[in-house]
């Protein structure tokens, strides 16, 4: 279980970096190919992507090495597993470092921002949609952001 001390720390080192998030639906396709007809694609939404932007001080890709990195990851890992413990282990919480990603904000001069995502899914099969499960795990997280003071854009 995540601690009011680390989350603290992880609260402050957010603000420092001018921290925000966006919520949108994750999707998947779902390809079927019966023998003798044409394939059938069709595109489920199977739970939501919470992606948390930190602005960088210079054009570069972003670690995930460095302490300040581990610290926010490990702390949004724990999060992720108390969260997916909570909805009875009915959906996946995956937290997604993007080291390799730089993103530009256009709504503040360009600013270089590094990108975490935490995806909830479900295990349901891949023709499944999103259920109550990924929404109440979707709830728990935006609660725990702006318990850190992450504003959603």
């Amino acid at each position: 279980m995540t601690t009011d001390v680390h989350k603290t720390e992880v609260h402050d080192l957010l603000a420092r970096f001018h921290s925000r998030c966006e919520v949108s639906p994750y999707f998947v396709v779902w390809d079927q190919r019966p023998e003798g007809a044409p394939p059938v694609e069709q595109r489920v939404q199977a739970g939501f992507s919470v992606n948390i932007y930190a602005a960088l001080e210079k054009y570069r890709m972003p670690r995930s090495d460095t302490p300040v990195a581990r610290t926010i990851i490990e702390y949004f890992e724990s999060l992720a597993q108390d969260v997916q413990s909570a909805v009875g282990n009915q959906c996946t919480v995956d937290v997604i470092p993007h080291a390799d990603s730089l993103v530009l904000d256009t709504k503040e001069h360009l600013q270089p921002e590094a990108v975490l995502e935490i995806r909830i899914s479900h295990q349901r099969g891949l023709d499944q949609p999103a259920g109550p499960s990924e929404q109440r795990a979707l709830k728990a997280i935006r609660e725990a952001l702006e318990e850190l003071g992450i504003r959603e854009a």
